[in-house]
């Protein structure tokens, strides 16, 4: 139930919708909380952009890093083979359930050569990994005789013609290569040299030919390696000619890849890394993933150059997009960073030194009140500025000094003359991080890139020099058009962190400008479950357009700048629940649809209301809908801003367009109904004090909210600006006021004693009794001094009957003729009175037009 109410959380706020739950959402950092920090924080990509862009390839090899093989769901690698039909992948599923390779092989009587090859290795494949200890019981089953024969048939794959054996050659090149790291088989070429030694630390055991087998005979297992020209090569040369052997059967997994062999797999870039691991062996076998994150002692006593072969190899992997190259990485710079001497050794390979600083920029915290472990803590920073991140001494902030680690990586790296082809700039941001100043400006001063000039825009800010500083960023987005070294996230910063620079200078619209590309840049395609709903700069842009511009500022940028998005064409009543909240998450309103709402709720405060309906999406918009939760399903309907807008300002017309007061009150009521009811639609403040950016459901988390305006790079016209644009009157869902106060309003046109005239106020205290009890009560008191006694009144302000309109118009009549009644010679008197002044009246009349008629006559 709680994931199903958090998504439908989700999905209410990106549609507008009015779900409310307890527990608030990780709300995003604003820059404009505390801006001194957000300028001075040092700039940096993501980690796992950086090592994606570490070297450059040109092949695209597909990734897949699922585990297809599960026999719980009956999934089978072939099931991502998209050539293959839905018949023959039964047989094929079949064939894998067999005991061993040869029944495979049988089952598949009739299929292609390749499928046939394949799968009846595969089969004996997993056999040799899973049957060890079947082995003492039948020497059939043997690893060694089981793996051999797979290797047999894998070989016979790739013996195959070009096109028949594409189907299968990527795989058993592949299962070829694992079987030789793992020392079962010799290299595919017929060499002798691995004949005889297989990974380090692995002690090999003679084998009996079998079926299939590719093997030498036993015999030869016991012969001396040797190389191709008969030389008897020492243990470390064997060993290193067994690796090179291996190497060059995986780097064949790539070579027939490119050759758009089958791949679904994603085989090539697996074979990155499993390349990676032989040079990650020592003598005691491989220093494996847990040896090196836990500092085991075989991770140094790897030599430097292996090192950096593996990193090479994680490297290629991390750029073809895959998750694995990526961790594999941050697992190495991890280790090596946490020792000096590492670093010397790593540094003067290009590739590996961008590592390290990567890892450094974006995974390394710094030191939190003297604490080492804050080092890895997100939330070290939270009592010092309510975020979460790692600590980041760029800030300038007392408490956070710099890591000890990074301090002697940009030591290591000062002693090296670097260029822009091996990321000074990067080098220039991690100087500024520690405080080597002299060597940011250094390095910065050298390059051309965006990067570079950030990282002087954050320099000349240090020293308060803004006019510097706004020429640096606007360098800094300039390079952009000829650089892409910076990710998507980091520009969106960079224009974020830009715009709060141009607020500080009183360049109002261009920072809502900045702001508003930040914004577009930021909000992702599809909502992620870890970055924030509306994108991560949505709250600042925000901000600026409803506190600090004016209404006519923001009116012209966006009719300028922000073109309304086109309306989807579907129609979500033809959906489930299920493809509903689907289509509803995979279509977000974007940055532009919600600055455009913001302005035309602005526009209606203002008055404008005319004005400000083209700025409301289309009432058949369906990304627009109220999200809700009910009877244990999601409940999508439509919001129809639109037309209440329309429908509002009709009312609000015809009130002020009445002859009779009665029409004028029922006007008047009809505009409080709509203002209660969708006022969030129509009236509320993006932040505070409505919060209409959380649908009301929270009263923190966006804009300024209690805080005040204090600190540095805040002006005495943005502090103006944003008191002349506080909501009037200052309250929690200020439209409700604004809706009794109409209803209010109304009251006032009706007669006291009449019901409508009770109801009215029943309604208007109604609509505030929860957020304004006082008001409600004073509205309570009026009635009791005013109005007459109804059957309501003891549900007063919590069960309102509607106004009674008809017989309001009919009121001051009724209660004549009640007169009347009671009195009746009172009443004739009256009416003899009136007769007699009625009398009078048409004589002065008659008289005046006699004399008009005769001064007309004598001209």
């Amino acid at each position: 139930m709680a994931r199903k109410l958090g998504f439908t959380l989700l999905l209410s706020v990106l549609a507008g919708g009015t779900l409310v739950i307890a527990c608030g959402p990780d709300f995003p950092a604003q820059l404009l909380d505390d801006r001194g920090t957000a300028l001075n924080a040092t700039p940096t990509n993501s980690f796992a952009y950086e090592v994606s862009h570490l070297v450059s390839t040109k092949d695209k090899f597909h990734v897949q890093e699922d585990d297809y093989y599960d026999p719980a769901r009956d999934r089978i690698p072939d099931d991502a083979d998209k050539a293959l039909s839905a018949d023959l992948k039964g047989r094929l599923k079949a064939m894998r359930r067999s005991a061993d390779g040869d029944a495979a092989y049988a089952a598949g009587d009739g299929l292609q050569a390749a499928l046939r090859l394949y799968t009846a290795g595969a089969v004996d494949y997993r056999l040799a990994q899973t049957g060890g200890d079947e082995a003492s019981k039948d020497p059939a089953k043997d690893p060694n005789v089981v793996a051999r024969r797979a290797g047999g048939r894998f070989k016979k794959v790739l013996d195959l013609p070009v096109q028949e054996g594409a189907p299968r050659a990527v795989w058993a090149a592949y299962m070829l290569a694992e079987l030789q790291a793992q020392g079962y088989v010799e290299p595919v070429s017929g060499q002798s040299v691995a004949g005889a030694y297989g990974p380090p630390g692995v002690a090999r055991e003679p084998a009996a030919g079998a079926p299939g087998d590719a093997a030498a005979p036993a015999a030869d297992a016991d012969a001396d390696p040797r190389s191709p020209s008969g030389h008897v090569l020492t243990e470390r040369a064997a060993e290193n000619a067994w690796r090179e052997d291996v190497a060059r059967a995986y780097e064949r997994v790539r070579a027939l890849a490119r050759t758009g062999a089958d791949d679904s797999q994603g085989l090539a870039v697996a074979s990155y890394g499993q390349q990676a691991l032989l040079y990650l062996a020592g003598p005691d076998g491989t220093c494996g993933y847990a040896d090196i994150s836990n500092q085991a002692p075989c991770a140094d006593d790897l030599a430097p150059a292996a090192l950096k072969h593996a990193i090479h190899l994680y490297a290629e992997q991390a750029a073809q997009g895959s998750n694995s190259g990526l961790q594999s990485l941050s697992t190495l710079a991890d280790w090596a960073l946490s020792s000096p001497d590492r670093v010397r050794s790593l540094i003067d390979d290009s590739v590996a030194r961008r590592l390290l600083v990567a890892y450094a920029l974006a995974r390394l915290g710094d030191i939190v009140d003297g604490k080492p472990d804050s080092a890895n803590d997100v939330f070290a920073v939270d009592d010092i500025n309510g975020q979460h991140g790692l600590a980041d001494a760029g800030v300038g902030n007392k408490r956070i000094t710099p890591n000890p680690m990074l301090t002697a990586l940009t030591q290591a790296l000062a002693t090296l003359d670097l260029d822009g082809r091996d990321g000074a700039d990067r080098v220039a941001a991690l100087a500024y991080r520690v405080g080597r100043y002299d060597l940011a400006g250094t390095l910065a001063n050298r390059l051309q890139t965006p990067l570079a000039w950030w990282v002087r825009a954050k320099l000349a800010t240090r020293q308060g020099d803004t006019a510097a500083a706004a020429q640096a960023y606007a360098q800094a987005v300039q390079a952009l058009q000829r650089d892409d070294s910076l990710e998507t996230s980091a520009r969106a910063r960079l224009s974020g962190e830009r715009g709060v620079l141009s607020l500080a200078r009183g360049q109002y619209v261009e920072a809502l400008n900045q702001l508003y590309q930040a914004s577009t840049m930021a909000q992702p395609g599809t909502p992620l479950e870890d970055a924030p709903l509306m994108g991560q700069y949505w709250n600042d842009l925000a901000y600026v357009a409803e506190r600090v511009l004016t209404t006519e500022e923001l009116r012209n940028y966006v009719d300028t700048h922000v073109p309304a998005s086109p309306v989807p064409a579907v129609d979500l009543s033809k959906m489930d629940a299920t493809a509903q909240s689907d289509w509803l998450y995979q279509h977000p309103v974007t940055v532009a649809d919600r600055l455009r709402q913001l302005l035309a709720r602005r526009l209606m405060r203002d008055g404008a209301r005319k004005q400000a309906l083209a700025y409301f999406p289309p009432d058949s918009d369906a990304r627009f809908m109220s999200v809700n939760w009910a009877d244990n399903q999601l409940v999508v309907t439509p919001r129809l801003a639109r037309q209440a807008a329309t429908d509002y300002d009709t009312a609000l017309s015809d009130a002020h367009g009445a002859w009779r007061d009665v029409t004028r009150a029922q006007a008047l009521y009809r505009a409080a109904g709509i203002a209660r009811k969708q006022g969030m639609d129509l009236l509320a403040y993006e932040q505070d004090p409505d919060f209409a950016v959380y649908d009301g459901g929270y009263t923190y988390g966006a804009g300024r909210d209690t805080r005040e305006l204090a600190g540095p790079y805040i002006t005495d016209d943005e502090r103006q600006r944003y008191a002349a644009t506080e909501a009037k009157p200052y309250a929690r869902f200020h439209y409700r006021e604004i809706a009794a106060d109409h209803a209010v309003a109304a009251a006032a046109a009706l007669p006291a004693r009449s019901q409508a005239y009770a109801a009215t106020l029943c309604s208007a205290a109604r609509y505030i009794i929860d957020d304004d009890p006082k008001r409600a009560s004073a509205i309570y008191m009026q009635y009791i001094k005013n109005g007459a006694a109804v059957p309501f009144a003891a549900s007063f302000g919590r069960a309102c009957p509607a106004p009674d309109f008809e017989a309001a118009a009919r009121f001051p009549y009724v209660q004549a003729w009640r007169k009347v009644k009671r009195h009746p010679a009172e009443a004739a008197s009256a009416a003899v009175a009136a007769l007699a002044l009625v009398a009078a009246a048409v004589t002065l009349l008659r008289r005046r037009r006699i004399r008009t008629i005769a001064r007309n006559k004598q001209q």
